[in-house]
């Protein structure tokens, strides 16, 4: 993005409660605010109108980081923090800008200092104040030519500082800061450094911005890969050229393609659904993943579509398989006509070309494709996922038959735990990206959902499932506040692979019986895709309700409420 593209996106029509954040910097941070306040405004959702919230910069004193860090988290409690830390901030002796005269000892107290300052700054993003979002970025602007050694080679120096930021940056990634991944490259401006306390060339102010908006404000991540085969998990086409006779090694000059089935391994591991989609015989295919030297266990697949029909039609059935919306999908193949007949006849699908005769394209692709997946947490769901899909399958399959008979006979058992201490972030995680079956669409901010679980009053009711065909983990969330009498429901979720089990009634019922209210107020509100919500709330109410605040007596959820064959237990 160019600096004048910045300023028209920032300064377009807004609309709605403006998005608040804080950029804490001993620099001037100029430019860096401007794409900062555009690339925000990209990933905010648009009104009605078309215009989308305002974005709020506040900054803070030139030269004094941590004291703009202590403002920063004294300011409302919701506001994000991106922290720019540069080499001056652990020692003005390391600043470009800053003129002294260097002395032979400088270097240990230099070093001494930068321990004793980069510990108050990881105190204060990781301390009890620290809990909000906060995107940290290391320094981009060189260190000073006098601390580097004569002969070219790396000063001990140098390389101490690089292990003391090393070590600050692991540590507080650790304990939650949202490290920003950027290479220093071509970033600093000496020039510009000089002239206005600015260090950094536009076009890394601008790349950096992007990545500090996509940690302030993550996209949903992408759930399911659809993969071909033939010139994408491997080259060579296994139909012609026979099971043995297709590549993935270096010494057949295909090794691109064991590295993307090593990322699809990755990402399995990671909780995303992997299938594939070939126009091809089965059998072929079943026998060239049978191969020992594939890259991945073939088991990471699932389902594997071989037929002849359309590409479309398979990815259908593929995301109704795995319960997932089209827009929740990611096809790459390594035909731009396949992509082409995918994108006409499903456009919520996200398609990417598998440039396979171009390595360096195809690690651009995996860069890509890794962003589109990224997740901020690995729970033990995520790991469940692909297991309890074969499950479901299997609980499909068997849904043929009488569904009292077979709910009966599920052996279900569910936990609901009403803890809100220590943080749950499997619970974030269900609020922000669970749709079908959501309350009303509300997502929240890690520093919302913390700051709600501080009020008096607050229920946060989180339910792990498990049955006959193996265990789903945690796949429900409802958050709200118990008053007078009752409880406002604000947010209530389920994962699309607990759906047809009667969990949604067996939630209801702990919050009656946990909380010991006679009423429950559901903020109820239709979304595009919220159509299992619709049919549950149509069970409790005879008719799907109008938008609004719902009320629900105890006495008419007993009345209404389908028959629970589950085994229920509350964790206090």
């Amino acid at each position: 993005m160019k600096l004048r593209e910045a300023l028209v996106i920032s300064n377009r029509p807004a609309a709605g409660v403006p998005y608040g954040m804080q950029l804490c910097c001993g620099f001037e941070p100029l430019h860096l605010v401007t794409f900062l306040k555009a690339h925000l405004r990209l990933r905010l959702p648009s009104a009605g109108n078309g215009d989308s919230p305002g974005v709020v910069v506040n900054t803070g004193r030139f030269g004094d980081l941590a004291g703009n860090i202590d403002r920063g988290l004294a300011s409302g409690a919701e506001q994000s923090l991106a922290v720019a830390l540069e080499w001056a901030d652990l020692d003005p002796r390391l600043g470009l800008r800053e003129g002294f005269r260097p002395r032979p000892d400088d270097q240990g107290a230099i070093l001494a200092e930068g321990v004793k300052r980069l510990a108050s700054i990881q105190k204060q993003l990781t301390g009890p104040a620290a809990r909000r979002r906060i995107v940290l970025s290391l320094p981009a602007s060189p260190l000073p030519p006098w601390g580097t050694a004569l002969s070219g080679q790396a000063s001990v120096f140098d390389l101490e500082l690089h292990s003391l930021l090393a070590t600050f940056a692991t540590d507080c990634a650790r304990a939650g800061v949202r490290v920003a991944e950027l290479s220093p490259t071509s970033a600093y401006d000496f020039r510009g450094h000089l002239q206005t306390g600015f260090p950094y060339l536009n076009s890394y102010a601008d790349a950096l911005a992007s990545r500090m908006a996509a940690l302030l404000l993550p996209l949903p991540p992408k759930k399911g890969l659809i993969t071909d085969l033939d010139n994408t998990l491997w080259s060579g086409i296994v139909g012609d050229d026979g099971p043995a006779n297709v590549h993935w090694s270096l010494e057949q000059h295909a090794r691109q393609h064991g590295v993307y089935q090593q990322f699809l391994a990755s990402l399995s591991a990671q909780g995303v659904l992997v299938a594939a989609a070939s126009k091809n015989d089965p059998a072929p295919v079943a026998e060239a993943l049978a191969r020992i030297d594939l890259l991945f266990p073939s088991s990471v697949l699932f389902p594997i579509e071989t037929n002849w029909g359309p590409k479309s039609e398979s990815l259908r059935r593929v995301a109704q398989i795995w319960n997932l919306g089209l827009d929740d999908v990611v096809f790459v193949d390594d035909s731009a006509l396949e992509l082409a007949e995918v994108n006409q006849a499903l456009p919520q699908v996200e398609c990417y070309l598998f440039p396979s005769s171009d390595p360096a394209a195809i690690l651009e692709l995996i860069q890509t494709l890794r962003l589109r997946f990224a997740k901020e947490y690995v729970t033990e769901e995520d790991r469940l996922r692909a297991a309890s899909l074969r499950g479901n399958a299997e609980y499909a399959r068997a849904d043929a038959t009488d569904p009292e008979t077979l709910l009966a006979g599920l052996q279900s058992r569910i936990s609901f735990s009403f803890s809100r201490d220590p943080f749950d972030p499997r619970a974030l995680e269900l609020l922000n990206k669970t749709n079908q079956f959501n309350l009303n669409g509300r997502r929240w901010e890690e520093s919302q959902l913390r700051a709600f679980l501080g009020q008096p009053g607050a229920v946060l009711c989180v339910a792990s499932y498990e049955d006959r065909f193996g265990p789903l983990g945690k796949i429900a969330v409802a958050a709200g506040h118990v008053e007078e009498g009752f409880v406002r429901l604000q947010s209530w979720v389920m994962s699309c692979r607990a759906f047809s089990r009667r969990i949604e009634f067996a939630t209801l019922e702990a919050l009656f019986h946990h909380t010991g209210v006679d009423t429950l107020l559901l903020e109820w509100q239709s979304t595009p895709r919220n159509a299992i919500t619709r049919e549950t709330l149509a069970v409790l109410y005879h008719q799907v309700p109008q938008a609004g605040v719902l009320s629900l007596a105890r006495t008419d959820f007993t009345l209404r409420c389908p028959r629970r064959y589950a085994t229920m237990h509350l964790v206090p």
